[in-house]
């Protein structure tokens, strides 16, 4: 929308961004604000609302606000405390873990994550911190890494194993069932795209089981690549049939029988609008920081470890 962020109350914003709009009249352009998302310069093009309520009618709204600023306190209470105490005392997750009562999970894990890895395993950043040089020659703590929205984790290394070629006694049963799964996927696959074929002439022939309904809110375990084809669906000519395959589960074949209306609530509307600020925010930081490395020679050094192990 060219940078329109559209009308938005207080709390859609970073503190420094809304403290300067909220700062300003009609027709006014600010300074220069820095946020954590990168620089941005405000225009205020108009106001609306503002109308005092009575207590009773906000209530609710100002105890919501206030859960919500102690919640953002604590938490920044005990990310600090959790980055310091890995860092302080690099040697061992226990005292961090008895300090903020947390969970400790060990894992065997690659520089590379197993397809189908999820969650914390499968961030890049902690595998990054997890195969650099300190964490693996020292066997120290990782500095706390984001891996998720509000979620910070540490790791350390109790063993490490350099990447090597392992004999055919140590891999036989394993080449084995990658076979068996790969020639299971290509059968199912051949299986699938016979079925879509003969369905497409006629969606409503045929028997594909019980209806269920999926939204990108609610995918009811359906993965991403499949939840993909179904969306992108013509719904203008329903029903209408797709066909993808699905890593580790075969071939998917779908009928969609109707769309449905987006329900729409009022907090997830407020929240939403939050989010698409924030992205837009960090889309403009991105493109901040690309326009500068494109126009002032960058010098990117890597450490020699990780990047071995990155390459193995």
């Amino acid at each position: 929308q060219g940078g329109d962020l559209d009308f938005f109350g207080r709390g859609a914003m970073v503190k420094p961004f809304e403290d300067t709009a909220f700062g300003m009249k009609v027709g006014d352009i600010s300074n220069v604000v820095e946020s954590e998302f990168g620089f941005h310069v405000i225009k205020l093009e108009a106001i609306k609302g503002g109308d005092k309520k009575p207590l009773e009618a906000v209530r609710a709204e100002i105890e919501d606000a206030l859960r919500q600023q102690l919640a953002t306190k604590k938490w920044a209470e005990a990310a600090e405390q959790f980055t310091n105490t890995v860092y302080e005392q690099s040697d061992s997750l226990q005292p961090a873990i008895d300090k903020l009562k947390l969970e400790k999970r060990s894992a065997t894990v690659r520089r590379t994550p197993q397809p189908g890895t999820s969650g914390v395993l499968a961030s890049a950043k902690l595998l990054d911190a997890v195969f650099g040089s300190d964490a693996i020659k020292n066997k120290r703590n990782t500095d706390a890494v984001e891996v998720g929205p509000n979620q910070l984790a540490s790791a350390r290394i109790v063993q490490h194993q350099p990447a090597r070629t392992l004999p055919l006694t140590e891999v036989r049963e394993a080449v084995r069932r990658q076979l068996v799964a790969t020639q299971a996927e290509a059968l199912a696959r051949k299986e699938g795209e016979a079925r879509l074929a003969q369905l497409k002439p006629d969606a409503n022939g045929g028997h594909l089981g019980a209806a269920i309904t999926v939204s990108r809110a609610q995918p009811d375990n359906q993965q991403r690549v499949a939840l993909d084809a179904i969306l992108a669906a013509d719904a203008r000519k329903l029903p209408a049939v797709v066909g993808v395959a699905v890593p580790g589960q075969g071939f998917l074949v779908a009928r969609i029988n109707k769309v449905l209306p987006r329900e729409t609530k009022p907090e997830e509307d407020k929240a939403l609008r939050g989010q698409y600020a924030q992205a837009w925010a960090r889309a403009e930081s991105d493109a901040y920081y690309q326009a500068l490395t494109a126009r002032f020679k960058v010098d990117k050094r890597v450490d020699p470890v990780a990047a071995a192990a990155a390459a193995s």
